[in-house]
């Protein structure tokens, strides 16, 4: 068992957060922890894997922004189209730019 493992307090300052953000990554499921009595300790690895975590999400959302823009402004495009021939009218005035 050769894995280190960490005290909120310095995973806390590993992430540079407070380490009552530590905790409320534990009890949310976000980041596993160990509880020894009254106080937690996480594995080295878990932190590892929470911050890949983290890194992985944040480029699938930049990834993905610009795809769903685009999406929407098309679909908003369509219904003008549709309201336009069909000679309905749109009461909803919202444009995507």
């Amino acid at each position: 068992m050769d894995e280190k493992f960490f005290t909120t307090e310095q995973v806390a300052n590993i992430l540079q957060v407070h380490p009552f953000t530590i905790l409320k990554f534990i009890k949310q499921g976000k980041l596993k922890g160990i509880k020894l009595g009254r106080v937690y300790r996480i594995k080295e690895s878990d932190i590892q894997h929470f911050i890949e975590e983290r890194m992985t999400q944040t480029k699938e959302k930049k990834e993905s922004t610009p795809e769903k823009l685009k999406k929407e402004v098309i679909a908003e495009k369509e219904k003008e189209t549709h309201n336009i021939s069909t000679g309905e009218e749109n009461e909803d005035h919202y444009f995507i730019i």
